[in-house]
């Protein structure tokens, strides 16, 4: 402690310390009357009760920290939800957010240094769902606490040594995998049927126009006449309707699945044959795959049609759906002996892994056509 005497006649007591926290060297003063023994002792006192106020006072960064540290999964996830719906689409924003929630419901609105990975995965592991739809959770919950780690709330991200375990194979899963398709014969006699029982005309050739495009039903829903080049037989996939947070008939255009589904593909003469029926039975004069009553076909209805179709003529056990149909698209793609990559853009996928999952299953022409070259083989 050192003190200088004032104009005033009195004097300032200064003290130095080092503050560890900001490692920086850092003063005190007090102003007292006297510079007697008993002034000096009284300053001294005074300076290391400021001093120890200051130490004890936390600094911006530590109360930022104690801010941070006090965060809850539902605080993160109301500033996360903000991030997130500037970046995907609507209905996937939904579906999303609405796994978060459960799991904050399910194992807690703790702090967020309170969440472990064996927490999380005994979280994950509890649910009984199939497994990609488990490793689906566990991205959304990765992409939440990673970004709590990224600005600060927490030092280390509780999922990242979460283990989400290989799934052995199941004879179940595969026999009901390579049932999720229908072949062009089948579709035939299907379509036979609906022709000649006065099935919905525009239902029946839905269901047709999908198998010849292996569009996915948003963007199926979504084409417009517009988007047709009819010269040159095209049709250009740039949008779907959001039937997901909004109504079927309010008509909201958004963009595609993904970057990669944004493509122009070719059709087929009998594609153009279906679309000139839609056209000149006109109930829209913009969307082309509307109902007798001018409406968005719902999925739903669709799906009911093709089902009760599906199960009448070729029967029960299948799971005959709307997606099946783009799946048998593929799979006859590949029949037709084209390159993946061929198939990829057409369909509209990026990631290979997706089509090849497909791709993978054999119909039997090509097993028909494989015995065949095999027998052709003479050593």
């Amino acid at each position: 402690m050192f003190y200088k005497e004032l104009d005033n006649g009195k004097y300032r007591y200064y003290e130095k310390f080092y503050d560890k926290r900001d490692k920086k060297w850092k003063q005190v003063t007090v102003t007292l009357k006297s510079r007697s023994r008993v002034s000096q002792a009284e300053a001294k006192r005074r300076l290391a009760t400021k001093i120890d106020k200051i130490l004890m006072t936390p600094t911006k960064e530590e109360l930022k920290q104690q801010k941070y540290e006090a965060t809850t999964f539902s605080q993160l996830l109301a500033e996360w939800k903000t991030i997130r719906a500037s970046e995907i689409k609507s209905s996937s924003f939904r579906s999303e957010m609405k796994c978060l929630q459960f799991f904050a419901d399910a194992v807690g609105d703790l702090k967020l240094s309170e969440y472990t990975t064996q927490q999380i995965q005994s979280y994950l592991m509890s649910l009984n769902v199939e497994n990609s739809t488990r490793k689906n959770r566990k991205i959304y919950l990765n992409g939440i606490f990673g970004y709590a780690e990224k600005v600060g709330y927490i030092t280390k991200s509780p999922v990242k040594n979460v283990v989400i375990p290989k799934q052995k194979a199941d004879y179940e899963k595969l026999k009901k995998a390579k049932e999720h398709f229908i072949s062009r014969e089948e579709l035939g006699k299907v379509l036979s049927y609906c022709e000649n029982h006065n099935k919905d005309r525009r239902y029946t050739l839905a269901m047709e126009f999908i198998f010849l495009t292996g569009l996915r039903f948003a963007e199926f829903i979504g084409v417009r006449y517009q988007d047709i080049d009819f010269e040159n037989c095209l049709l250009k996939i740039d949008h779907t309707i959001d039937y997901v947070a909004h109504k079927y008939d309010e008509r909201v255009l958004q963009t595609t699945k993904t970057v990669g589904s944004v493509r122009t593909i070719i059709l087929s003469e009998r594609c153009i044959e279906i679309v000139l029926y839609f056209r000149e039975h006109c109930r829209d004069e913009e969307f082309v795959f509307v109902t007798e009553q001018g409406n968005i076909m719902r999925q739903p209805l669709l799906y009911k049609f093709i089902k009760n179709s599906c199960d009448t003529v070729l029967g029960e056990g299948k799971a005959y759906n709307i997606h099946m149909l783009r799946h048998s698209h593929i799979s006859l793609l590949a029949e037709l002996g084209l390159p993946i990559k061929a198939i990829m853009e057409r369909v509209g996928h990026r990631d290979e892994s997706i089509t090849l999952q497909v791709y993978s299953h054999v119909t039997e022409n090509i097993q028909d056509e494989v015995r065949t070259k095999l027998n052709q083989i003479h050593l």
